[in-house]
């Protein structure tokens, strides 16, 4: 292989490498919103290699922490806890990011869909 060919291979590596890292990155950061009950939502996610976490914020509730993180091109899925009726339940939340938008079907437990929740990213 040439010296030529060999830069060639190397340079489409690291665009792949770099594409990769931007598309699990895309997810990563501050959004913000409101939920259907008119309360302020805040979501903070981190996210290295395929995992995400990271922390969310509804209302008058307490922060959560996010966990089952994981961010699949334009997609991250995580679930949050939450308390209905004194019983402890599980949140599975999937995200679809399309320009500076997240967003979001929520599932509660293994019951019907929940109303989606749209988010954009915080300004800096």
């Amino acid at each position: 292989m040439t010296n030529k060919h060999r830069m060639m291979v190397w340079t489409v590596a690291l665009l792949v490498v770099a594409s990769s890292a931007a598309a699990q990155s895309g997810v990563a950061g501050k959004w913000t919103g409101v939920d259907q009950n008119n309360h302020a939502v805040a979501l903070e996610l981190m996210v290295k290699h395929n995992q995400a976490t990271g922390t969310l914020s509804i209302g008058p509730d307490p922060v959560k922490t996010l966990a089952n993180g994981k961010v699949e091109g334009a997609t991250v899925t995580f679930t949050t806890p939450t308390l209905m009726n004194g019983r402890e339940m599980t949140i599975t939340w999937r995200g679809e990011l399309k320009n500076d938008r997240l967003t979001f079907t929520r599932q509660l437990g293994s019951g019907p869909e929940m109303s989606p929740l749209s988010l954009q990213r915080a300004k800096s």
